[in-house]
């Protein structure tokens, strides 16, 4: 019997820090609920680089304008299999440190 590896699903993801470090986590429906760092998969556009993608997402997600982000390191990697619209993918994340001011993220 052999099992097939799902599709590779490359992520950046962000631990945001806020003036007061505390940590955001957004709470996703899908697949029974959970809380996780924001984040999201690379797209064409970001050109295969991690850091553009948090930044990418950051906008789109959080709606925080690129110069409010202070970019830190790469803290962390990981690679997991789950679901993703369904599908079953191995995401492989990597985690950067984000400092954004709390006024500055847009929570509606």
């Amino acid at each position: 019997m052999t099992t097939s590896t799902p599709p590779l699903r490359e992520a950046a993801r962000f631990i945001v820090l806020d003036e007061d470090d505390r940590i955001l986590l957004l709470r996703y429906d899908e697949n029974g609920g959970f809380w996780a760092t924001p984040g999201g998969s690379l797209e064409d556009t970001d050109g295969g680089d991690h850091a553009a993608a948090v930044l990418r997402e950051m906008s789109e997600e959080l709606g925080v304008d690129q110069e409010a982000i202070e970019l830190g390191t790469q803290l962390a990697e990981r690679s997991k299999d789950h679901l993703v619209g369904g599908h079953q993918v191995r995401q492989a994340e990597k985690y950067f440190l984000a400092r954004v001011p709390a006024a500055a993220i847009d929570a509606g």
